[in-house]
């Protein structure tokens, strides 16, 4: 079986913890390389069994034994190293939020269309099978009409710590950091909204928002509510509420912290409760996705336009956090939401 040849840019903490491990255990993929500005690829790659370490970032995209490139870089830099890799012959899974608006996103779109490669943000929570079957439920008309999804991920951070999430040069915050993801499952579930609104926490010594909460409205009066905090206990959920059930995702975004294993909570109009549990290993399956479609081997795993999409959501509801107002949505610019 071809392997698709990785290299990884930056030891950060995502990469030593999940992708390292999630791209060596990927049939479809091997680990070749690693780069750091600080001096530290020699030692990772010689905890992990990585062939080769490269100190600097270009010298990695410059290494004709890698294919892909992951980024798990600081958000500012990620459209920055997206693009860079893109001109450097390399296929590009970007953490998200790959970008934090909707010009990073047509940058980074457009330098890896005109060289060729492939270009996917990095929500791994997608490629759980526990979404693909909630969006089965959804679709046999189980609950009936969709009329709300609400989400939720937050977690507790010491905000006294030297923390890359509290940096606000970096684009830290909780907005960015887990909001991001109860804000993409609604948009893949109901599109892109009319409106946003939202509200938070920004103490001024640190600059960036630790909790905030929004509420998304639609033309045809569904409305759905998001929450990401780094104040609060760990929570990484999403419900969508029918007309005759509602079905939860208690486990949505890390089931990977409980083994793998997911779980879908359906609730009929009398109260009555289905559970039915998922496996998955979402990291590899990730890796997997990624790695097959730019090999020419599989489908490509988001549909057209999702990046521009949420980066178009993601821009317009920190807009509405800073500026304390509602911000619209113009209608009919986005591309519909993919199936999971």
């Amino acid at each position: 079986m071809r392997q698709l040849k990785w290299g990884i840019l930056s030891t950060a903490g995502i990469a030593r913890k999940a992708m390292i491990p999630a791209i060596q255990a990927a049939s479809s993929a091997r680990l070749t390389a690693i780069a750091s500005e600080s001096g530290k690829a020699g030692d990772v790659a010689a905890e992990y069994g990585i062939p080769r370490a490269h100190d600097g970032f270009r010298h990695l995209l410059e290494d004709p034994d890698v294919e892909a490139v992951y980024v798990p870089l600081p958000n500012h830099l990620h459209a920055r190293w997206a693009c860079e890799a893109a001109r450097h012959g390399k296929h590009v899974l970007c953490e998200k939020p790959a970008a934090l608006d909707a010009e990073e996103a047509l940058t980074m779109q457009a330098a890896c269309d005109q060289a060729g490669v492939a270009l996917m943000e990095g929500y791994m929570y997608r490629h759980h099978p526990q979404h693909a079957r909630a969006r089965e439920i959804l679709d046999s008309g189980e609950i009936g009409e969709v009329r709300q999804v609400r989400g939720l991920f937050s977690f507790p951070l010491d905000l006294g710590a030297d923390n890359i999430r509290l940096s606000a040069a970096a684009a830290g915050g909780s907005l960015h950091d887990v909001g991001c993801y109860p804000l993409d499952i609604i948009r893949r579930l109901l599109g892109m909204p009319e409106a946003v609104t939202v509200i938070g926490r920004m103490p001024e010594a640190l600059g960036v928002d630790t909790s905030v909460n929004g509420m998304l409205s639609y033309a045809d009066g569904r409305l759905a509510e998001f929450g990401a905090s780094f104040q609060q206990t760990m929570l990484n959920r999403y419900e969508v509420i029918g007309s005759h059930g509602s079905l939860l995702l208690p486990a949505a975004f890390r089931p990977d912290k409980q083994g793998g294993v997911g779980e879908i909570v359906i609730r009929d109009e009398r109260g009555r409760t289905r559970r039915e549990p998922v496996f998955g290993d979402q990291y590899p399956d990730q890796v997997e996705a990624f790695s097959r479609w730019a090999l020419g081997e599989g489908p490509a795993p988001d549909a057209p336009g999702e990046l521009l999409d949420q980066a178009t959501l993601l821009a317009a509801c920190r807009r509405s956090l800073q500026e304390g107002c509602t911000v619209s949505l113009p209608p009919g610019t986005y591309r519909a939401p993919a199936g999971d």
